[in-house]
Parts: structure tokens; C-alpha cells; sequence
């Protein structure tokens, strides 16, 4: 930890070389083992924060400027405090990579009395499924209450964290993100449920499996892609369901014996998103069951499942990524599979034995290069604890 200590803060010196104190945060990326497209819907979900992290080095200046810079892009914004609110202003930071962090300053409600200066280190992948926008706008609210000894519960910063993303970025994400980041559990997934919030931890034994990301290279970016579509199916879904005479407030309302009245209510495409919905719903408890009773290949089948929906009746994969998840069943050792985050490309992830670690990686690595001719990207992940203080 001290080596990336170190680095963040020559890093922070370097763009700004009159900072004195600063202070060093670490925000975790999170991968999501089980329950996709449902933190909108209304059920439960089982993330689970990682090793992977933005930092975040802040420090004081006396011009009335907040700064920010992204030390492994080398990219800057920066807004004058007076000019915090203005709309000239969230309508320029929209299109900068800074949206993130530009809309925690300004929907903390803090009142600045002097400028800072942001600079953030990344180890964590950008367009990969791991939540990056997540990371970095909790990091930063988390930052900023830190600083100006303000006590907020972690239900009301996710909620926060999640306004930014609504409203400064555009993308009507879910609640699973935030709260996971801010949760995080060393070795416990966290069991949340999206409708009332609640949540409680999940051990998983990481002696006796690992979670593996493999890249696939298609980078994602769920302001282009289909996500906000699919969230308008399912709120249409929603609407007919409740027109129907159906007593509920979300999707996941529902139960999987309700899929066969449902079908004969819905048009296809609502009817196959709600499907995906509904069932993968079901899985998550499933699998919550299956894991912490050890029966590691009943909760890895689970996996498979998931994708299979996710393919099919969500329609959020691609070839390449169906593609991988096969790949991934014909190796010794890989208890399960799928596409993980918001579709389109980026990762799967995909539950090893641990014996199995070293085996999966070169065997995945070669078919990958086989038909694509490169190499991925592989992440193995610990699961570690959530945003925090570090120096």
C-alpha cells in the first residue's frame, strides 16, 4: 500500500506543487456476482467491492478555483467556486470526463470557503463493467464530508452518488453501485435489496474460489448504449402490469409462478426483459443460499444461468462475450460464468477454484488470442473493503 501511497501524492505534487497537506482517499471498484439489470427494478443483488481502487489526493488552494486532474490521462477541468452552480457550467462539464466529480461538489451542498484541488490515480479499469463513474463520484462525496467533518449515513451518499450520475451524466442507473462501494466487506459479497436499501454481508470463502474478470476489449459506455433503453422496457412493463391489475410497485414484485399470466399481458420485448428481470431476481437468492452452504457447482450453474437470460431474454451480450462464457465452461476448475455490468462489451466474470487459478488464466488467454488475435485484459479480484480514508 505505501508504494501506491507514494505515487498518488508525487503524482497530486506534481500538477499541484503549492499543495501542502493533502488528504488521500481510496474508492473501490465493485464487480457484481450475481443479479444484473435489477438495482431498477426493484430486487436483490449481490456485489461486492474490489482491490482495485480510484484514489483520490486532495488539498487546499486559495484561489476560489476547484481543480481536477486525471493523473493517468493527464487530463484537467477546473470551475471557479462562484461559477459552482451555474448552468453554463454543467452544461460544459456534461461532456468532460470531470462530470463525475464536478457533480459531487456541487450536489453535496457544501459551502466552499476556499478552492481544492482533486487529482485521481486509477487502478481501476475504465469501461470494463467495474463501475468506474461510481467509484470516483462516492469517492469524491465521501472525500469532501471527510474534509469538512460532516457525518452522513452511507444509504444517503449512494443515493447522492447516484443523483450525479442521473443528473449531471445522463444515465438512470440503479442504487447497487454506490451502495456497494461504499459497503464494501472484506471477503463478503453484500446482499442488497434495491427496493428498501437493506442490505447484509454474504461471506465467501476465498480459499476456496476466486471471481476472474476477462476483458473482452469492447468498451462500453452506457450513455451510448442500450441501457437506458432497456430501462424504459421495463418501466413500460411496468405501466401495463399495473394497468393489468397487478398490486405492485417494481418488477421484481413479482414472482417467477406470475411469469405465465404475464406473458399472455405483455408485448414480446416487455415481456422478455420482465422475464429477465423476474428470474435473475430469483437466482440471486438462490445463489446466496448455494454459496454459503458450499455447494460451489449448484451456485457457478446459477452463473450460467444468468448469462444465458441476459443473452437471450435481456439481449444486452455480444457474440464475443457468449462466446467467452463457453469458452470459460469447457476449462477444468470454472464453476461458473457470465456477462457482468450493463452489456454491450466489457467483462465476464467467472467463478475458479482456486486451484484452478493459474490454469484458467493461460487456457482463456490462448483461446482469446486464437480468435481474436490479442491478448485480454484478466483481473483477479480479492474482495476488499469500501471507500475510506487512507492517509
Amino acid at each position: 500500500m505505501s508504494s501506491i501511497i507514494d505515487t498518488v501524492i508525487a503524482h497530486h505534487r506534481e500538477y499541484f506543487p503549492r499543495s501542502a497537506d493533502c488528504a488521500l482517499f481510496a474508492s473501490p471498484g465493485r464487480i457484481n456476482i450475481i443479479g444484473e439489470h435489477i438495482d431498477y427494478n426493484g430486487g436483490n443483488v449481490l456485489p461486492a467491492a474490489i482491490d482495485k481502487h480510484i484514489y483520490i489526493c486532495i488539498s487546499r488552494n486559495n484561489d476560489g478555483i476547484i481543480r481536477f486532474v486525471s493523473a493517468n490521462h493527464k487530463e484537467t477541468g477546473e470551475v471557479a467556486i462562484n461559477n459552482l452552480h451555474s448552468p453554463q457550467t454543467k452544461a460544459h462539464a456534461a461532456h468532460a470526463w470531470w462530470v463525475y466529480p464536478y457533480g459531487a461538489c456541487v450536489l453535496s451542498n457544501i459551502e466552499f470557503d476556499c478552492g481544492l484541488d482533486f487529482s485521481f490515480y486509477s487502478t481501476l479499469p475504465v469501461g470494463a463493467g467495474m463501475s468506474s463513474s461510481a467509484s470516483i463520484t462516492v469517492g469524491t462525496l465521501y472525500a469532501l464530508y471527510s474534509l469538512n467533518n460532516i457525518i452522513i449515513k452511507s444509504k444517503d451518499l449512494a443515493l447522492q452518488a447516484q443523483k450525479v450520475e442521473w443528473d449531471f451524466a445522463g444515465v438512470k442507473c440503479g442504487i447497487m453501485d454506490q451502495m456497494a462501494i461504499i459497503n464494501g466487506k472484506k471477503d463478503n459479497a453484500i446482499m442488497l435489496n434495491t427496493k428498501t436499501m437493506e442490505f447484509s454481508y454474504v461471506p465467501v470463502d476465498t480459499s476456496a474460489v476466486r471471481f476472474i474478470l476477462v476483458n473482452s476489449g469492447v468498451k462500453h459506455s452506457l450513455r451510448e448504449s442500450g441501457y437506458n433503453d432497456r430501462r424504459r422496457e421495463c418501466d413500460r412493463a411496468l405501466l401495463l402490469l399495473k394497468e393489468a391489475g397487478f398490486a405492485i410497485n417494481e418488477l421484481c414484485d413479482c414472482s417467477v409462478d406470475d411469469l405465465i399470466q404475464i406473458q399472455n399481458i405483455l408485448p414480446q420485448t416487455e415481456y422478455k426483459r420482465t422475464y429477465h428481470v423476474i428470474t435473475e431476481n430469483n437466482r440471486v437468492l438462490q445463489f446466496a443460499r448455494e454459496i454459503q452452504q458450499y455447494n460451489l457447482t449448484k451456485a457457478g450453474e446459477l452463473l450460467y444461468k444468468s448469462h444465458q437470460s441476459l443473452s437471450v431474454y435481456y439481449e444486452v451480450s455480444i457474440p464475443l462475450i457468449d462466446e467467452m462464457v463457453e469458452w470459460a465452461s469447457d476449462i477444468d476448475g470454472v464453476y461458473g460464468s457470465r456477462l457482468m455490468g450493463g452489456g454491450f462489451g466489457g467483462c465476464t466474470i467467472n467463478m475458479v477454484a482456486l486451484y484452478a487459478v493459474e490454469h484458467f488464466t493461460r487456457t482463456i488467454a490462448q483461446k482469446f488470442k486464437k480468435k481474436e488475435n490479442r491478448t485480454p485484459e484478466i483481473y483477479e479480484c480479492s474482495i476488499e473493503d469500501g471507500t475510506r480514508r487512507i492517509e
